[in-house]
Order: structure tokens, then sequence, then C-alpha cells
């Protein structure tokens, strides 16, 4: 079953949406320290992936195994090609990155022996990259909004144009 633009736009809005929540979280927690015996807070990026039934790699394959069979049309030209189905949020993946280190004594969680003695492990969250992230990530936000405005008008001109 083919997807509408409605269905294809809802998708990426609802997948940027989390985006951003996870964006968000990222950002409150830029600053946090580790707390004792723990570790600090880590980034984390959102998973956004295709819902479409067939993802690129099986159609590419099928097309390879069709190729080897000498058939006249292997990329399947002549048939009706399936809608996009739109995007996903599959889940999020956090940052592997090393903690960032800095030098305070004084803190109550700083480490207390050992060759980092006297510093405290902070998030690795850079708060300029999430905002850069944050600001993309509105856009194409931005970009679904359009593309489902653009899907109603064309609906609402076609019904026009039924009636006369």
């Amino acid at each position: 079953m083919s997807a509408s633009a409605f269905d294809i736009a809802a998708s990426g809005m609802a997948a940027h949406r989390a985006e951003m929540d996870v964006i968000a979280q990222n950002i409150a927690n830029a600053s946090t320290i580790q707390a004792k015996g723990g570790v600090p807070y880590r980034a984390r990026q959102a998973v956004i992936e295709s819902d479409a039934v067939d993802p690129f790699g099986s159609v590419m394959t099928d097309a390879v195994a069709a190729l080897d069979e000498n058939s006249v049309d292997p990329f399947g030209l002549d048939a009706a090609a399936d809608a996009p189905a739109g995007v996903r949020f599959a889940g999020i993946v956090e940052s592997d990155a090393p903690p960032q280190y800095r030098y305070d004594p004084g803190n109550p969680f700083a480490i207390a022996g050992g060759p980092r003695s006297g510093f405290v492990a902070e998030s690795d969250v850079d708060p300029i990259e999430q905002m850069v992230s944050l600001v993309s990530t509105g856009r194409a936000y931005d970009a679904d909004v359009a593309a489902l405005q653009a899907a109603k008008q064309m609906d609402v001109e076609a019904v026009d144009v039924d009636r006369s």
C-alpha cells in the first residue's frame, strides 16, 4: 500500500518533533557533571529511518539478481512503482565519546585519586552543535509543514476542477 502525501509529511513531522525532543534533552543536560561513582550524561542522537516495506538494500539486491538472469528490465522501470512510505523515529543512540574533564579540585564530584585527581567529568554535549542541529531539524519540520499545506492546496484545487 502506498502512502499519501499527507501520510509522508505527517510521518516526517512526527519524526522531527521526536528528534527535537532528543536535542532539547541534550541541551538541558549539557552542563551536568558526574555523580559519585557514576558516569556523566552522554549526548544522544535520534535515529530516523525509512518506513518503506522494502528498504533500498533489498531492492538493489533484487535488481542485481534480476540483472544476472539476463532480464530485459532488471530495475522494474515498466512496473508501477510504489510511492514513498515516509519515515519513522526508530530510537535513540547514545554517544560513545569519552567525557570532558575540567580541573576543579574543590568540587565534591572531583576524582579523588589517580591520574585525573582533582578533575570533574562533564557531559560530552557540545551546546553549539546541538543548537545547529535544532535549527536544522526545525527547518526540516517546516519543510514537512509546507509539503502538507501544498498537498492540501492541491486537493482543494482538484475538487474545484472536478466541480467545474
